[in-house]
């Protein structure tokens, strides 16, 4: 697809989806653009305010369409609609930027530094969020949601005007030391004045960008000269002499704190690698290490000794021999994977002017250069991730990630996604079973479509429509709304969730793997039915200004609030000893009348519930788990007969997942099994030849087992009982060749397999 195939099929999808809802097209701009910033990791969980241009002191207009706060970074964003339902747009001019900069501004100075509220109704929910922006803003130096910059984003489906494509604004031409050279967009921003002594900064997200962004396998990189961008004439570093013909680079460097600081403070959190955001995101920078701190402020020159330094990646660098000294000038695509709290502790430390110099400070950098971001194994895995997960895992930092922090190619999605294109869902709404497609990488689904023919596309589309597309936050959500019963968790947003639910999924994936089998599957897919029949529910009745329907649900409510809450409720009601009839809404594709009624009636009871907030934002409400257990515990509500009615007993339940869980452990045996067989004649016969020739004399019982593998080998067959099991006996005689190999492994003779 080309850039105007993309623009045209971007409005005609708004168009179709304000038809869908009722809504005006500029209402499914902006959840279309929050949904793409929030995959491309700018936004987390961004919130409509709800208001439109507002005339506030000596007529100044003034808006915000939504807000959201990056934790990582210690930032508020504001974001800015400039919408038009045109094929043939007028230009985004400067003229116009500075229109929206400054009704974003004049809303930030009403709500800092005015009277807001003599501009709104009371109960107008804009105070509310008014009232938490002030005081993060406000905040004192020490607490931990102390918003220390501010960000406008401005959303326009217009095309730029010439004036504002500027190269040294929005494109920037980088030289590949590989000898390529390639133009790339980078993220540059329109500096602006600062805010009551915070850095201000305007971001444009216009319709060529989000294709590029869309297009590419990797977020938009970040390009910094060292010299142009910050004054220093580079990084002093070490290459390494690791080899030749490897995949990537490595340097050794000491990059000073000031630069590392100046670094986050413009680009933010973009730095920190994608997957290692989510899971260090709001914790990490919560609990700043105080001995960070203290070294920074009151013993900086001690601070290289003192601290573990960073672990970075880069898709390419320049480097320049300057007086005998290597220094790396130029860095693209430059992330951090270990050390974000150091650095965030940097920045913090310029931004509260508790020591904006940053004299003497100097950190320890480990630079891997990987510029291979395509190449992906049978599991497609690419090696990029496999490499920063490594990196992650294994490197020092005071914030460490560790293997639980669910990266796409965990064990546990690659898991899914094998039996996502394995059981198909039976006939519902279609005439042929179709796929629940997995997509545990973004954009996966349109990547396995890129070779197809026209008649081989439209038939991959058949067996898996883009209707039933999970992604993996996706998942992360409807497993912890209605397994886990926490709708506190998923009102926190995708990275608040991702995090709960990878830390346990992970740990349980590999404590305990044949629990993830073919009905493990089915229930996942039966929560992705309830959580999006939910959604449909209140999406198809909510009542608009261009479909004026009287129902309580309005356009701009709280739905992924509503959502979760009302599922968790449903199905924390449910008696003692039952459960729901999975099999029964996998079978149908589609829940009944009596479980349809229930949510009718328990999701107008939830907005009641969670509109009486005591002053409280709604959304920020609904993220405490005593907001969560005061609903649970004290709403009353019984669901009907009919629903009842459809429950089966937990005990059957409970045969179903351990007659499953027996399978999957078979199924995981004989693979296993076959993988040691498939190792071949020549592999295990030579194994025998190693032990002999090194004095290391097989026993008569290894000897045998050795033989018994060569003819499985040989054959291709593995003896098998009538019940489907592997025989004991072949168990036992694989083992105690198995016996023999690590004897030979640990004398250094064999290499593990």
């Amino acid at each position: 697809m080309d850039y105007q195939e993309y623009r045209e099929e971007f409005l005609e999808t708004l168009r179709a989806d304000s038809a869908h809802s009722g809504t005006d097209t500029e209402d499914e701009f902006l959840n279309h653009t929050f949904d793409l910033l929030m995959d491309f990791n700018e936004l987390d969980s961004p919130e409509r305010t709800g208001m439109g241009d507002k005339k506030g002191k000596g007529g100044r207009l003034m808006r915000a369409d939504g807000y959201c706060f990056d934790e990582t970074d210690h930032s508020l964003i504001l974001l800015i609609s400039d919408f038009q339902d045109s094929k043939e747009t007028d230009k985004l001019t400067r003229t116009r930027v500075d229109e929206l900069y400054w009704r974003l501004y004049y809303f930030l100075d009403e709500v800092c530094n005015g009277t807001i509220s003599s501009y709104f109704d009371d109960s107008d929910d804009v105070l509310k969020i008014a009232s938490y922006i002030r005081r993060r803003i406000n905040a004192d130096s020490n607490d931990p949601e102390l918003v220390l910059k501010i960000k406008f984003f401005i959303l326009t489906n217009k095309e730029l005007d010439t004036k504002l494509l500027s190269t040294n604004l929005l494109e920037t031409t980088i030289k590949n030391t590989r000898g390529k050279k390639k133009t790339t967009k980078t993220n540059k921003r329109i500096k602006k004045e600062d805010f009551n002594g915070k850095p201000l900064e305007i971001a444009l997200w216009y319709p060529e960008r989000f294709f590029e962004m869309e297009n590419s396998n990797n977020n938009e990189p970040i390009v910094i000269d060292v010299e142009e961008d910050y004054g220093y004439k580079g990084i002093p570093c070490i290459k390494g002499d690791i080899g030749d013909n490897l995949d990537y680079e490595a340097y050794i460097a000491i990059i000073p704190g000031k630069l590392l600081a100046d670094i986050y403070i413009e680009h933010g959190s973009r730095v920190l690698e994608g997957n290692v955001r989510a899971f260090l995101g709001t914790s990490g920078s919560k609990s700043v290490n105080s001995g960070i701190r203290r070294t920074i402020n009151n013993d900086p020159t001690k601070f290289f000794t003192y601290n573990n330094g960073i672990a970075t990646t880069a898709s390419d660098v320049e480097t320049e021999l300057i007086d005998g000294q290597l220094y790396i000038t130029r860095v693209v695509d430059l992330q951090i994977i270990n050390g974000g709290q150091t650095t965030a502790s940097l920045a913090e430390a310029v931004l509260k002017r508790t020591n904006t110099e940053l004299e003497g400070i100097y950190v320890p950098m480990k630079l891997t250069v990987i510029d291979d971001r395509e190449s992906e194994d049978e599991n497609g895995i690419r090696f990029y991730d496999e490499m920063v997960q490594s990196i992650a895992k294994f490197a020092n930092s005071q914030n460490k990630v560790t293997a639980a922090d669910l990266f796409s190619n965990d064990p546990f999605h690659i898991q899914m996604e094998k039996m996502s294109k394995r059981f198909l869902a039976p006939p519902g709404q279609s005439a042929v079973p179709t796929g629940w497609y997995y997509e545990r990488s973004r954009k996966k689904y349109k990547q396995e479509q890129v070779k197809l023919s026209k008649d081989e596309q439209k038939r991959f589309m058949s067996k898996y429509p883009k209707a039933q597309i999970i992604t993996k936050e996706q998942l992360a959500m409807y497993i912890t709304a209605v397994f886990s019963l926490r709708p506190d968790i998923v009102s926190r947003g995708k990275n608040w969730t991702m995090k709960a639910f990878g830390t346990e999924i992970s740990e349980a994936f590999r404590k305990n793997r044949e629990s993830f089998n073919e009905f493990y599957f089915k229930k996942c897919i039966c929560a992705a039915i309830i959580y999006r029949s939910v959604d449909y529910y209140l999406e198809s009745h909510k009542d608009s200004a261009r479909n004026p329907t009287g129902f309580w649900y309005k356009t701009g409510g709280y739905k992924l609030n509503i959502v979760p809450y009302s599922i968790a409720k449903i199905i924390s009601s449910i008696p003692s000893g039952f459960s729901l009839d999975w099999m029964k809404i996998w079978d149908k594709q589609a829940l009944s009348p009596a479980f349809m009624r229930e949510i009718e009636i328990v999701t107008k009871m939830t907005n009641d519930f969670i509109c009486d907030s005591n002053g409280v934002i709604v959304t920020e409400y609904c993220k405490k788990l005593l907001t969560w257990e005061r609903f649970r515990d004290t709403i009353e509500y019984k669901p009907s007969a009919d629903f009842l009615k459809e429950l089966v007993s937990s005990a059957e339940v409970k045969e179903v997942e351990q007659a499953a869980k027996t399978d999957k452990k078979e199924e995981n045996n004989l693979q296993n099994i076959m993988e040691i067989v498939n190792r071949g004649v020549d592999y295990w016969q030579n194994l025998v030849k190693i032990a002999q020739d090194h004095r290391i004399k097989p026993s008569f019982q290894e000897l045998t087992a050795i033989n018994q593998l060569v003819e499985m080998a040989k054959t291709g067959d593995v003896p098998i009982t009538s019940s489907g099991k592997v025989p004991s006996r072949v168990t036992k005689s694989i083992q105690t060749a198995l016996g023999l190999e690590d004897k030979l492994i640990t004398e250094g003779l064999l290499k593990k397999q």
